[in-house]
């Protein structure tokens, strides 16, 4: 009997171990090992409903993106992914970049202009994390030991970690407490959507006692969106018949409650909505349908990008953009044409979201207009179905962006980091240039981006950074020590070349890495000397 994953509907570890031990340890297929880079720290920032949001859709992406092959769900956001051949590696690069170009959708409107979000990592350091990606590791020797735990430590997770959370007393009680009391309403809205955000199915009864009841709309719409956190079939029989409030706002939260909690299948539950007198329901289906990743809603979506909305005269900008917000979502290359067709009709708007839109599915038509009209990279970019030759140029504009001001240098970080060919020489030399120009988490990710390009460092770079911090500069420790461990692990430079600027500084965690540096740069020398060898 096949298990199954209750999130994505996905094979479980019992089938995911047979068909590795079937299709590659027995077989010539390869496995791919797939999550989702520093999603802990966005599960516990954004809650987790949605980041089961961001785990069904990478699991829709990857089934989409690989057809005929076998897709897994460990568990988590942990996926195996099994096929043969170079369309299977090429589904995966695709899968990867149309997950790039949907996050964006699943934050915050400042934290999608800051890049990333500012909290605590799983070592409990408070840093700033960059948009969530995916890392990819393949099953590409030793086939005869490949088992799901082989392939999770290859990929950095030799021990998996519990996704559970700490015991705490529920909320609910107190909850029911400050609904006897007539507790004030913003008080008892934040207790209400605690009950979502740490799902207790205990609070079911009095959401819906708030729901149904005789409350305030503001604490009827705040119980609609708990219920879509707690997510279980109640809760969803309670949110379809919310659709039907009196309340716009009400019907509003059932219609996003009903898709954090079932994904694509709330689509034809919600799609009737369409037609609903409220300008802000309309929107919520709309955008709605792309976080689902309900594609048959589609014709949905471009009817309302192109359409001409009931009411104020408002109502048709923002359901447009709604509608072009779900596209992006959906994130499919087949719906470039029609973008792009909007974004160069001068009567159209808002072109902006269309742009936005047309840029998140990618393609050639993307490309063609980020080169054409733009001089810097935006913000969401998705590289799959682009040309080696756009790329190239794609390069050029990234490159060049480097030595602007934030936001526009995350953006192009993250378009380098999700850009696959080998970087060209002016890239490599505008790379190590910026070393004089970036501090703090621009800086680490620049360096960590060089090293995962297998980049070394040389004595420009060390220059250049040791000459920022003898005038006082701050780059800040963490940057530093992630200087020193790309250099330590690249090599490139003398050991002597650390002696004044990095081991002798105050920071202790800059010594450190510095002498790490040193003992690896001054190993690799000797065993060159050792063997003969000229150093480096």
């Amino acid at each position: 009997m096949h298990d199954r994953n209750p999130l994505t509907g996905l094979p479980g570890n019992i089938e995911i171990q047979s068909k590795l031990e079937q299709l590659v340890v027995h077989g010539d297929s390869t496995a791919a090992y797939i999550d989702i880079v520093d999603f802990k720290p966005f599960n516990d920032y954004y809650g987790f409903a949605l980041g089961d949001s961001v785990i069904r859709r990478l699991g829709q992406i990857l089934e989409e993106s690989v057809p005929g092959c076998f897709v897994g769900h460990i568990g988590g956001d942990d996926f195996i992914c099994v096929g043969k051949g170079s369309s299977f590696s090429k589904g995966i690069e695709i899968a990867r970049q149309r997950f790039r170009s949907i996050v964006p959708g699943f934050y915050t409107h400042r934290d999608r202009e800051l890049g990333g979000i500012e909290t605590f990592d799983r070592e409990g350091s408070y840093r700033f994390l960059p948009l969530l990606d995916i890392a990819v590791v393949y099953a590409d020797a030793e086939k005869s030991t490949v088992t799901v735990e082989s392939l999770a430590g290859k990929a950095g997770r030799t021990k998996k970690l519990l996704k559970g959370q700490q015991v705490a007393s529920p909320v609910f009680p107190v909850l029911r407490k400050a609904l006897e009391l007539e507790y004030s309403v913003q008080n008892t809205k934040a207790l209400i959507e605690a009950c979502g955000v740490l799902r207790e199915e205990g609070a079911v009864d009095i959401l819906e006692g708030v729901l149904h009841g005789h409350y305030s709309w503001n604490l009827r719409k705040s119980a609609a969106l708990a219920l879509g956190y707690i997510g279980n079939s109640r809760c969803t029989q309670l949110l379809q018949s919310a659709l039907k409030d009196s309340n716009p706002h009400v019907r509003t939260r059932s219609v996003e409650g009903l898709v954090v909690s079932m994904g694509r299948e709330a689509g034809p539950l919600i799609a009737p909505l369409l037609k609903d007198r409220s300008t802000w329901v309309r929107r919520a289906v709309l955008r709605g349908t792309g976080h689902a990743g309900w594609y048959q809603g589609l014709h949905y979506l471009k009817d309302a990008a192109t359409g001409i909305a009931p009411g104020a005269g408002i109502n048709t900008s923002q359901e447009r953009r709604a509608a072009l917000e779900g596209i992006a979502m959906l994130g499919k290359s087949e719906d470039a044409e029609f973008l792009a067709e909007l974004c160069g009709s001068k009567d159209y708007f808002p072109r902006d979201a269309a742009c936005r839109a047309l840029c998140a599915v990618g393609t050639d038509l993307a490309a063609d207009f980020v080169i054409e009209r733009s001089t810097v990279i935006p913000d969401v970019l998705n590289l799959a179905g682009i040309s080696s030759s756009n790329l190239r140029k794609l390069e050029v504009i990234a490159a060049r962006s480097l030595a602007a001001a934030d936001p526009v240098v995350t953006d192009a970080l993250r378009f380098f980091e999700g850009f696959s060919p080998e970087f060209s020489k002016s890239t490599d030399a505008e790379m190590r240039k910026n070393l004089g120009n970036l501090s703090g988490d621009l800086f680490r990710r620049l360096v960590v981006l060089m090293d995962s390009r297998n980049l070394a460092a040389d004595s420009s770079c060390i220059a250049r950074v040791a000459s920022r911090i003898d005038s006082g500069e701050q780059i800040g420790s963490s940057a530093l020590s992630a200087f020193l461990g790309w250099v330590a692990h690249r090599g490139g430079v003398s050991p002597g070349s650390l002696l004044m600027s990095f081991l002798r500084r105050d920071s202790r965690p800059v010594a450190a890495s510095a002498a790490i540096a040193v003992r690896s740069l001054a190993s690799r020398d000797l065993t060159q000397m050792e063997n003969g060898e000229t150093i480096s």
